[in-house]
């Protein structure tokens, strides 16, 4: 039976650990990072950035050849933009403008799965083959609200 890859950076964060990120969308610059081992997490653009739904699932696919936890940037709050980028392989997102409560609990629930959330299931690949899927999805999934203006 198939496992769910672990989230380094999420695993080094509930261990109080520093979590390296580099920024990139160059899957050959990701897999010399990846070779290295120093790095923890790819903070992958799509708010400001070039990258299309295409790159990211081959991004997330290098991420996950070296163990490193793919983060992206999507550009508003929108459970839809959320949920694609996981199914598309991201083990997070991070989201600009979550400034009430509101905006926290619309972001978990475009990106957990029920009972925490309202994430639609798709045919993405993290979950083949995965036994009790949804839980550990949950758990492994980091979602980041950016806090960029006082309300």
């Amino acid at each position: 039976m198939a496992e769910l890859r672990q989230n380094r950076a999420k695993q080094k964060l509930r261990n109080n650990e520093t979590v390296i990120a580099v920024n990139s969308s160059d899957t050959d610059m990701i897999d010399f990072l990846g070779s290295t081992g120093l790095v923890d997490m790819i903070w992958i653009e799509m708010e400001h950035g070039s990258v299309t739904w295409g790159d990211l699932g081959d991004i997330s696919r290098v991420c996950d050849l070296w163990g490193m936890t793919s983060l992206v940037r999507v550009n508003n709050n929108d459970p839809w933009l959320v949920g694609r980028a996981l199914d598309r392989g991201a083990q997070g997102v991070v989201v600009p403008h979550v400034d009430t409560k509101s905006d926290a609990e619309r972001l978990v629930r475009g990106g957990k799965f029920t009972p925490v959330g309202k994430r639609g299931m798709g045919g993405s690949r993290q979950g083949l083959g995965v036994t009790n899927y949804i839980q550990k999805a949950n758990d492994e999934i980091l979602l980041i609200g950016l806090i960029e203006d006082v309300e």
